[in-house]
């Protein structure tokens, strides 16, 4: 699927890979990787707490 998604960017662009168009997606990926660890993180907070609280 990613790479699927890479190639049509690639073919949108004419086959050159914009340096700010590489940033921009890797920026995104990086906010998806700590925003899916940090809702990780709460969820096992807040069951650890309700265990806590019986």
């Amino acid at each position: 699927m990613w790479l699927d998604l890479l190639h049509r960017l690639l073919d949108a662009n004419g086959g050159k890979m914009n340096g700010k168009l590489l940033l921009a997606i890797v920026l995104v990926a990086i906010l998806v990787v700590v925003g899916f660890v940090a809702f990780r993180l709460i969820l096992v907070d807040m069951i650890l707490t309700l265990k806590d609280a019986r």
